[in-house]
């Protein structure tokens, strides 16, 4: 008589599963508390070297930020950063919180976030915090190198792996991308301070998102400066080992009204617009771009001011919505307008193309 062995699924397999399970409402096989839901303020979300993915959630004001990583193959949650600096007052003009902004995981499981700005000095804000005890002041060095040459200001937006032994931190407010080593020492890798340069509106970079690609290249969406009219807003590329005097030479990878996150595709850049002012609602827009001189192409639309995206091995987004307090998983199509909506427990999905 044959032996009979439990079936094997591979990680890949066992990932769309699990999403394939966020699509549905609660079935057979599929009950049990919604993976995405029950964040109070989810930010940048990335997915980290194991699969997971990891959603950093500003909280509620109370300093009860977090990462979470989130398996979407068992469905499980794990608490990676908890009681990091948040608050209500942060003194922004347009937000009132404040708080962890973005994380990302090193290949041997270190796993950092980067603080935003609450105009509280010495309060534990603008810093790089790892879960290996390191703590980055950059405000500190906004302040001793303030380089772009302006107004000192520092509120950190995003973080990303380099892939050795550092990680690069997008500051929006000292219009630069940063490079911290695994000992705190912190130095300019480029000053984005205008997106003139590389055929954006004549206002101030506002670095944003992240993405490194497989060949190391890093991508960064440039937010701009408002209005957001007058001319497109951008995303750069960056080679930083080919940098001369640690300096690398940015150059024009894609053009959107407001860009604030990138993922790399093997069809080109998903660049997540934002869609306008902080005041436009329902206009943010997923974009495939092939190059800087592509309009590219509407993945998925109808977003209410998104701030973070990851794609999924699948081909799926992940959408973060800070200021409705949800993720979305959104399946792009080829057609440009979203259709209709189906609720999930706590998230909203869109199936677009419909």
């Amino acid at each position: 008589m044959p032996e009979h062995r439990p079936l094997a699924v591979s990680r890949r397999v066992a990932a769309r599963l699990g999403v394939a399970c966020l699509l549905l409402t609660a079935a057979a096989g599929c009950a049990g508390p919604d993976p995405l839901g029950g964040f109070a303020a989810p930010r940048a979300v990335h997915l980290a070297p194991d699969g997971r993915l990891l959603v950093t959630d500003q909280g509620t004001g109370d300093d009860d930020g977090t990462v979470v990583a989130v398996d979407l193959a068992t469905r499980r949650r794990t608490v990676l950063l908890d009681r990091l600096p948040s608050t209500r007052g942060s003194g922004q003009q347009h937000a009132d919180l404040a708080g962890p902004s973005g994380a990302a995981m090193a290949a041997d499981g270190t796993v950092c976030a980067v603080i935003g700005d609450a105009t509280r000095e010495g309060a534990g804000f603008s810093t790089l915090r790892c879960s290996d005890g390191l703590v980055a002041d950059l405000e500190a060095y906004e302040r001793a190198a303030n380089p772009d040459g302006r107004e000192l200001a520092s509120n950190p937006y995003d973080v990303a792996w380099d892939g050795r032994d550092g990680w690069y931190v997008s500051d929006a407010a000292a219009n630069a991308v940063l490079r911290v080593d695994r000992a705190g020492r912190i130095r300019t890798v480029a000053v984005l301070a205008s997106m003139a340069p590389f055929g954006g509106r004549p206002v101030q970079g506002v670095p944003t998102g992240l993405a490194r690609a497989a060949d190391g290249s890093l991508y960064v969406a440039l937010f701009g400066g408002a209005p957001a009219e007058g001319g497109p807003a951008v995303v750069v590329a960056l080679r930083p080992e080919q940098g001369v005097r640690g300096q690398a030479r940015p150059v024009a990878a894609a053009r959107s009204v407001a860009p604030i996150g990138v993922a790399t595709t093997p069809q080109g850049l998903a660049v997540l617009d934002y869609g306008g002012g902080p005041a436009d609602r329902g206009r943010g827009r997923i974009l495939l771009v092939a190059g800087s001189a592509d309009v590219g192409r509407v993945l998925a639309a109808g977003m209410d001011r998104p701030v973070g995206m990851a794609r999924l091995p699948d081909g799926r987004y992940v959408i973060a919505e800070t200021d409705r307090s949800r993720l979305r998983v959104l399946t792009p199509e080829n057609a440009r307008t979203s259709g209709p909506e189906t609720t999930s427990q706590n998230r909203t999905v869109r199936a677009v193309g419909s």
